[in-house]
């Protein structure tokens, strides 16, 4: 769901607005290095925190009061499907933008609303456990502005960030995610085991309300206004520069770079790797809680701590390993042994009476960690692949293949468990996500890299 910082730096940042000598104007984006590093991280914090609590806290507590795997799946679906409208959002943001407040600032504050909106819309629901179709556009409409903030904050990095800063605060932004994520699973999993629901999502709302101070308070560049009738400040010495481009044109450039064969076949090995996340991250809270008997808060526990801790270092090792030895082989390690090892999962559910303990444990806190490993190094080999014109386009196009493939994996769960059992179901899936090694040597992302040296 999460895409890297890849948009084109636009003209209107003058390296002289950065780091400004002026202790007056020295409280913008632009113009201070900690400022600009702790909001886009903090922002990135903010679409963790929610995504946790929906997605393992929140369907952990239902699954102990009935919820089905085909309606985790349902709910799993709608909370990724709007994730694939990513590609739509960055034509939107720049063609709309209110200079005078920031290029992206309004866009963040409203989806930051949005969400807030959605989240209080929870207290009113009523006995969520007979409301889980109307649950799941409450997860599909705040998803939606999630969404949506995700691409405007990629927007501003690339906006404000100097290029030698953008990598290590990307990871830091992409661990900010995974920090939020894993804090929203384990203290929401807790708060709704305690207190309820009401409770809980009040905690949260308060949370993103405040954390709405940030892109409020804080200004992108110098001589901007705060509120649309605050007085302008200092004014900038930047231009602003228009950034839109004619729309036939991007797709035009978008089509020709996808039918190049590194391309193509990258984008159909994110398809059929991913999909092995959406069956496995629906079925998982249903059937720790009904079959291995979990606790819901135990399981949100678990996973908001040393699941994200491992997650985290396999996301800086996807880094590094990616780096070391090739995208492409790093990228095939990451899946390839998630798959591995969920296929191994299906086998002892299959082969013996009660799964042991020790795997259970095992499989909860690894398979995050080959799924960090795995994304990362989809991020690199994506960005490396993504050329021409509709380069920024491009690579959300590969983001949003990844969430359409998950979502793809939540949809089949109904007709999989119909004809196959839960065992069965994840060797199955191995096979499938295990297939596009057959064509990982026509991922080469050489020729793609010479043609851009070209260009």
């Amino acid at each position: 769901m999460r895409s890297c910082l890849c948009w084109q730096r636009p003209h209107s940042l003058a390296s002289s607005d950065h780091d400004h000598g002026d202790d007056k104007m020295n409280n913008t984006l632009t113009t201070n290095k900690w400022l600009r590093i702790a909001t886009l991280c903090i922002l990135y914090f903010a679409q963790g925190f929610p995504w946790g609590f929906m997605l393992t806290a929140l369907l952990s507590f239902l699954a102990s009061k009935g919820l089905t795997i085909v309606e985790s799946g349902q709910l799993t679906a709608m909370a990724y499907l709007p994730w694939t409208f990513k590609l739509f959002w960055g034509p939107i943001i720049d063609s709309f933008t209110l200079p005078s407040m920031g290029r992206r600032r309004p866009w963040i504050l409203f989806a930051q609303f949005g969400m807030a909106l959605t989240l209080i819309a929870m207290i009113f629901m009523g006995d969520i456990t007979s409301n889980i179709g109307l649950l799941g556009w409450m997860f599909f409409l705040h998803n939606c502005f999630a969404s949506l903030q995700d691409v405007s904050c990629d927007a501003l990095a690339v906006d404000v960030l100097l290029p030698e800063e953008q990598g290590k605060v990307n990871g830091a932004m992409w661990g900010s995610k995974i920090i939020g994520t894993g804090t929203g699973a384990a203290v929401m999993g807790t708060l709704l085991v305690s207190n309820g629901l009401v409770f809980a999502v009040t905690v949260q709302t308060i949370l993103m309300v405040g954390i709405m101070a940030f892109p409020l308070f804080i200004l992108e560049r110098p001589g901007e206004k705060r509120f649309p009738w605050s007085k302008k400040g200092p004014v900038s010495k930047t231009k602003e520069i228009s950034s839109i481009q004619n729309p036939i044109l991007v797709i035009k450039d978008l089509l020709n770079a996808f039918s190049k064969r590194p391309c193509f076949f990258a984008g159909l090995f994110i398809l059929l790797s991913a999909m092995n996340q959406g069956v496995n991250g629906a079925i998982l809270p249903v059937f720790y809680n009904t079959t291995l008997g979990w606790e819901s808060d135990a399981y949100s526990q678990f996973v908001g701590g040393p699941g994200t801790m491992l997650e985290f270092i396999g996301a800086l090792l996807g880094g590094v390993l990616a780096d070391r030895f090739g995208r492409r082989r790093v990228f095939f390690l990451g899946w390839g042994s998630f798959s591995v090892l969920s296929g191994v999962f299906g086998l002892l559910i299959l082969n013996t009476q009660e799964l042991p303990s020790w795997f259970q444990i095992f499989y909860l806190a690894a398979h995050p960690f080959f799924i960090a490993i795995g994304t990362v190094s989809m991020f690199a080999l994506a960005m490396a692949l993504s050329w021409s014109k509709a380069s920024a386009t491009m690579f959300t196009s590969y983001m949003a293949i990844s969430n359409l493939s998950v979502v793809i994996g939540n949809k089949l769960i109904g007709p999989l468990t119909d004809m196959f059992s839960i065992g069965q179901v994840y060797v199955l899936m191995m096979i499938v996500c295990l297939s596009p090694v057959l064509f990982l040597k026509s991922m080469d992302p050489r020729p793609i890299l010479d043609m851009k040296s070209k260009h």
